[in-house]
């Protein structure tokens, strides 16, 4: 490990401890940080352990694992604009959470879960289906028909809770947010990460050869098909885990993943690791800002990610190709 990877590492964790404390700190009331090592009993205590706890938590993990599910993503169609949100695996995991609650299945996480993995499955199939050609897949296609089902999806699941008027009551699904999390849903996230973590590090190699031409990486032993069905397999998990507990939450997984790769480059096994610490940092502080900004009211997270992310991004391109032109 080089120096500057070293210090690119330090500055991720600090960063994510940063914003995991923000969030815990921030909402309507801000605490100081002194405050949750020594909460006053009563209301303030059970306001940070039953509350801002588990949401600080779902928001790193959420932000980890989407990030994630964008590298693996843009890993398999080595496409760097890849994206869940973008290529309707979120639209597809939403719009079966609105569907499935409004023809009466209970919105417990498990349900929601199992919805949501259903619609992201289908939709991720469909958009694979749409890229294929007798050539194989071609990356253009990919993001052109995932945008276009994509927004087919979206209007659909707006369609459907207008005509429902059950709006108010899909807001956080809609828009993106971390209100109302319990616990249940971190230890689903939970398990959703490692399973995550498991896979890729059994995977690491040949992921990492997916980044070559297909001809290179076969000749140097790499199993594309069986690798990207398993990599597709983790990217609907983790995409219907996230949309199931904070509903569609757009850029990390496009932006985060690139501005990592410009820091450190694009080999998917060195590169991982940061990607997953960048996501949960930055959606930390995207939910602190979201929850503090306008109190009582909350922004919504999935606009405020794709804002902020989007000008965080641009900043980084343009910073770069400062570097290359001077």
């Amino acid at each position: 490990m080089t120096r500057r990877t070293r210090r690119i590492y330090l500055v991720l964790i600090l960063l994510l401890v940063a914003g995991f404390v923000v969030d815990l700190c921030s909402g309507p009331t801000w605490f100081s940080p002194l405050t949750l090592i020594h909460p006053q009993p009563g209301l303030q205590a059970q306001t940070i352990l039953s509350v801002r706890l588990p949401r600080a938590l779902t928001s790193v993990l959420v932000g980890a694992e989407l990030a994630v599910a964008g590298q693996l993503l843009q890993t398999i169609s080595r496409n760097p604009i890849a994206d869940p949100a973008i290529l309707g695996v979120n639209s597809g995991a939403n719009l079966a959470l609105i569907v499935g609650t409004v023809l009466g299945i209970p919105f417990t996480i498990g349900a929601r879960f199992g919805l949501a993995l259903i619609g992201a499955l289908v939709a991720f199939g469909v958009v694979l289906g749409l890229s294929l050609t007798r050539n194989g897949m071609q990356p253009l296609r990919l993001i052109l028909g995932g945008s276009i089902f994509s927004g087919f999806l979206v209007s659909v699941a707006y369609a459907v809770s207008l005509l429902t008027q059950t709006t108010a009551q899909y807001r956080t699904l809609l828009v993106g947010g971390f209100s109302g999390i319990t616990y249940s849903s971190v230890w689903l996230l939970t398990a959703i990460l490692v399973i995550l973590l498991i896979v890729i590090f059994c995977l690491r190699d040949s992921l990492t050869l997916l980044t070559l031409n297909d001809q290179l990486a076969q000749s140097l032993g790499s199993k594309r098909t069986g690798t990207r069905i398993l990599a597709a397999l983790l990217i609907v998990l983790a995409a219907g885990g996230c949309v199931a507990v904070a509903g569609n939450i757009a850029f990390v997984g496009l932006g985060i993943p690139q501005c990592i790769a410009i820091l450190s480059g694009h080999r998917f096994k060195q590169t991982v690791s940061q990607v997953l610490l960048a996501g949960g940092a930055f959606l930390s502080f995207g939910d602190a800002l979201a929850k503090s900004a306008r109190p009582p009211f909350e922004l919504p997270l999935g606009a405020l990610s794709a804002i902020l992310g989007g000008l965080f991004l641009f900043a980084f391109l343009w910073r770069k190709e400062g570097a290359l032109t001077a």
